[in-house]
């Protein structure tokens, strides 16, 4: 199976999200009284993203499986694939931080629409029917 397309999504939201937040902060909100950013504690940014977004990106997977099994034109694989993402990203970020880093939660949003525009999707190997039990 290819995966190449999640996992490419998957990672590349959780690891440049970090920065656009930090640009977004430092172009739109330069009053910001942080104290820390994400990019001082990068490392732990990813890896709490990653743990965070386990459920999202289990049910992205069985999405991404399905619409591959099923044949459905690359461009709404996409558009559905993108905004389940996007749903699941909202969704955690309410759950986990209440809604009180909202820019945030929107350079994870922005990130994960355009990384997930930039790669190429396919499911080639998704239907290959070289198993014996199709």
């Amino acid at each position: 199976m290819n995966f190449n397309y999640l996992l490419k999504h998957w990672f590349a939201t959780l690891t440049l999200a970090p920065i656009i937040s930090e640009i977004i902060n430092l172009l739109f909100i330069p009053n910001s009284n942080k104290i820390i950013g994400l990019l001082e504690v990068y490392p732990l940014t990813v890896i709490f993203g990653f743990i965070f977004s386990i459920p999202t990106y289990i049910i992205y997977y069985l999405v991404y499986y399905l619409l591959g099994r099923k044949n459905v034109n690359i461009k709404t694989s996409k558009l559905i694939l993108i905004t389940l993402a996007v749903i699941g990203i909202i969704v955690s970020f309410s759950i986990t931080f209440n809604n009180r880093e909202p820019e945030i939660t929107i350079a994870y949003v922005f990130t994960s629409i355009i990384t997930g525009l930039f790669f190429k999707l396919n499911f080639s190997k998704i239907n290959d029917h070289n198993t014996p039990y199709n």
